[in-house]
């Protein structure tokens, strides 16, 4: 008996010391979360541009300015006239958010917040809003205006030159063309 119960010490000493141990085993981090979805759209405040064309195939023809359209990322091209002689061409970047990272024991990251670029088209071009008002600059023919920031999440890029159809001549198709000029 006096074996039995040794035995039995021993079986219940080890089962202890084994069910005491923590096993850790490495999380392994999830992928990181899905890009968020970008949008563009084309806007004026004061003066209807006269016409406007992109190369974004995401931007439909006749588009309804002031909407957002689901767009891809990328750097694309555009053209709006102020007047039947007068207007506006650069690029315009569109970014995606990207996600959060990867949460532990392969827990897929947060997904990206979505990014909202609207072009203005004004006459005078990009403006920057500073305190409760705007600020516009004129700015004289070839001269180019960059913008490069941040607005809350978003990122802006945008490249662009006043001209006249005399000095860059267009072959573009408007998109948009303000019949009412």
């Amino acid at each position: 008996m006096k074996s039995q119960l040794k035995s039995l010490s021993v079986l219940l000493g080890l089962t202890l010391f084994l069910s005491s141990c923590v096993f850790v085993v490495d999380p392994v981090p999830g992928p990181n979360g899905p890009a968020g979805n970008a949008f563009f759209g084309v806007d004026y405040d004061y003066s209807m541009p006269y016409s406007y064309w992109d190369n974004n195939r995401s931007i439909p023809n006749n588009p309804i300015l002031g909407s957002f359209y689901p767009s891809n990322a990328g750097v694309f091209d555009f053209e709006y006239f102020i007047n039947p002689y007068e207007y506006w061409y650069g690029t315009y970047r569109i970014f995606r958010n990207a996600g959060g990272p990867g949460g532990p024991n392969g827990e897929v990251g947060a997904p990206g917040l979505d990014s909202y670029l609207m072009l203005i088209c004004n006459p005078d071009g990009f403006y920057e809003e500073r305190g409760n008002g705007k600020m516009e600059e004129p700015v004289a023919f070839g001269e180019t205006i960059t913008v490069e920031r941040m607005v809350g999440t978003d990122r802006i890029q945008i490249i662009m030159t006043k001209t006249t159809v005399q000095d860059r001549p267009t072959s573009n198709i408007p998109k948009y063309l303000n019949d009412q000029f």
